[in-house]
This record gives C-alpha cells, structure tokens and sequence, in this order.
C-alpha cells in the first residue's frame, strides 16, 4: 500500500494505492488522525489505484468521516472501481460518504459548496451524554 498526499487548490488529497487491509490500515489511521488534529477542512480520498479494501480499512475511512465532521470538515472519495463500489454499496456507505466518479468531480463539488459535513443526530446525543 502506498498512499501520496498533495494539495489542489487549497483541498488536501489522498491518493491510494494497492490494498487498503489489516496491515495498512493502522498507518492510514495515524495519517488520517493528523489531519483531524490538524482540523482539515476538506480531504479528497483518490481510490483509483485501491485494488482491495477490507473492514479495517473501511473502519478507518468511516471513523474519519465521522470525525472530522465534528470539526466541520468533510471527506469526499473518487474513482472506486466496480469491486470497491460493491464493497461500499452492500455495507450502505454509498448512501452516506460522498462518493464521485472522478477526481475533477469531487474538487468541483466541494469548491461550489455541494459537500457538506456530515450530521448524525444519533452521535451528536451520544456525545452531550
């Protein structure tokens, strides 16, 4: 796994590649929990080289959604293949991560404002417990 962070026009980007799995999964946590603390405003999660991902990857994705959001920011991914989207659909994250066709797709949706952060009533009563 190999992961290539860049920055285009002020949104930071993750470009993945090869599987997104138990062994990989702890280093993409530790990077994705630097840009919470960092309070990131917008990550652009490019899965066009992903081969494979499995629930560890897929926990890390869903816990930095669900975090960031709390700072007001929002994550976004682009070009999943036919398996990936599969993968994303059957556990019904299609429905709730923002997901595009390409990458050009997501940049311009966050620039004009059509991604917003995520809200989930059920966590933001969890958290005032």
């Amino acid at each position: 796994m190999r992961l290539k962070e860049a920055n285009h026009k002020g949104v930071d980007v993750f470009a993945l590649e090869g599987d997104v799995d138990l062994h990989f999964a702890p280093s993409l946590r530790s990077v994705l929990q630097a840009k919470i603390n960092a309070h990131c405003p917008a990550l652009i999660v490019d899965l066009t080289k992903v081969t494979f991902i499995d629930s560890t990857g897929l926990s890390v994705i869903i816990e930095y959604f669900r975090d960031i959001a709390r700072h007001g920011g929002v994550l976004c991914l682009c070009a999943l293949n036919q398996e990936l989207k599969s993968i994303f659909r059957i556990v019904g994250l299609d429905r709730t991560i923002p997901m595009f066709e390409t990458f050009d797709d997501a940049a311009n949706a966050i620039s004009a404002g059509g991604v917003q952060p995520y809200t989930d009533p059920a966590l933001t009563r969890a958290e005032k417990v």
